[in-house]
């Protein structure tokens, strides 16, 4: 049996991914909570060199955060690394495949087996954006609740009800073989679905700066909430000038030693979150500043920005580097398949019909306007029921 070591922190929205991800394959692993042991966080920074949760090692090997683990899982290698022996292929047709664990995917599943058609949700996490949102305050029935305490709410919800779940896995390819969609995943799963429906929503954008992807987890994060409190007392910047960035900098206002807010426009956000950074003693902006070059060798020092105005160049010295600049649709795996905007968002009608038939979309991956979850929720079940008329309208 491997030794499978989990460092990790109560209110880590990654964190919980991980260890959801583990405990759908049946591994038994060691958690280590370093939310008030330094001593402990310490040790995982001197084994990871990183400075994020969580961190996973197995027989005392590095494999990252949960993003690295993921995608080890996806592409079939975590397997090999666990000694597991192969997934075996799914033969039988389900009636419909929801992609996506969000509040899109969770819905649609839900609304999908309580139509008793034969569901399965094929998904690379559970919850999506929403488990690592801090707080939600404009869910109805809940004045006030945490991204992950509202995940787990979904997900018991679709427990009740006999749905299989894949987790962990990407979807390759989805290709139409006459009434039979087969679905393609990375780790080599074929899966055959009468209908799918793809609410596998977005993902945070990167900025593609010298110096992010090899300083990844060493002083470059893309989560406050998970990783913020590991940053105290520490310099640090936050990009971006939407809400997730200015939420980041209230947040980090009251953690780290100081805060660069850099973007490169105004700021879009809500106004109530303009008016707390702008109120926060600890927050400098650069507005209408582009990041070159995020500086360092082992951990991040420094990054470099230019003023689009003047075109001055200048150096902030960093431990810390937050990117918060939007996000992508999940959607590669089928813009062959279906129309989409420019921006790879899948473009639907109010019943979430692709207008290719059998193939409904909701949540994040379309071309709605509004990104919220009430809204995702909703348009999962009208997918879900759109998925119901069409089946049983097919001869």
């Amino acid at each position: 049996m491997k030794k499978v070591e989990v460092y990790s922190k109560e209110w880590c929205p990654y964190c919980a991914k991980a260890k959801s991800l583990l405990k759908s394959k049946e591994i038994n692993y060691q958690e280590i909570d370093v939310t008030n042991d330094a001593e402990r966080e310490e040790e995982m920074i001197q084994r990871s060199q990183r400075r994020t949760v969580p961190q996973i090692f197995i027989d005392e090997e590095s494999v990252g955060g949960y993003d690295d683990l993921a995608q080890l899982n996806a592409t079939g290698l975590l397997d090999q690394k666990l000694g597991l022996a192969s997934q075996q292929a799914l033969h039988e047709v389900y009636d419909v495949a929801v992609l996506g664990a969000g509040p899109a995917g969770m819905t649609a599943a839900i609304y999908s087996a309580r139509k008793n058609l034969k569901t399965i949700m094929i998904a690379y996490d559970s919850g999506g954006q929403v488990g690592t949102t801090y707080e939600i305050g404009n869910y109805p029935g809940f004045q006030m609740i945490t991204g992950p305490d509202l995940v787990d709410m979904f997900a018991a919800h679709v427990k009740e009800y006999e749905i299989e779940t894949m987790l962990g896995e990407k979807i390759s390819n989805i290709e139409i073989e006459n009434k039979c969609k087969q679905i393609y995943t990375e780790s080599g799963q074929e899966i055959c679905a009468k209908v799918v429906i793809v609410a596998t929503g977005a993902f945070k954008r990167k900025l593609n700066i010298p110096g992010e992807k090899e300083l990844t987890g060493k002083g470059v994060v893309y989560c406050s909430t998970c990783d913020g409190p590991l940053f105290k007392d520490l310099n640090i910047a936050v990009i971006g000038g939407g809400n997730s960035a200015l939420e980041a900098a209230v947040e980090m206002n009251g953690i780290a030693k100081s805060v660069q807010l850099v973007s490169t426009s105004d700021w879009s956000g809500d106004e109530i979150l303009q008016d707390k950074v702008r109120s926060a003693k600890n927050v400098t902006a650069h507005k209408f500043h582009q990041p070159i070059k995020i500086l360092g060798e082992e951990s991040v020092t420094g990054l470099l920005i230019k003023d689009k105005q003047t075109g001055e160049e200048k150096t902030l010295e960093l431990d810390g580097v937050f990117i918060e600049i939007g996000l992508y649709p999940n959607s590669d795996f089928i813009l062959d398949l279906v129309e989409t905007t420019e921006r790879g968002q899948i473009k639907v009608d109010q019943n979430g019909d692709t207008g290719v038939r059998g193939i409904f979309a909701a949540g994040d991956v379309t071309d709605n306007r509004e990104n919220q979850i009430i809204v995702a929720a909703g348009e999962g079940a009208k997918a879900a029921l759109s998925a119901f008329n069409y089946l049983v309208t097919q001869v």
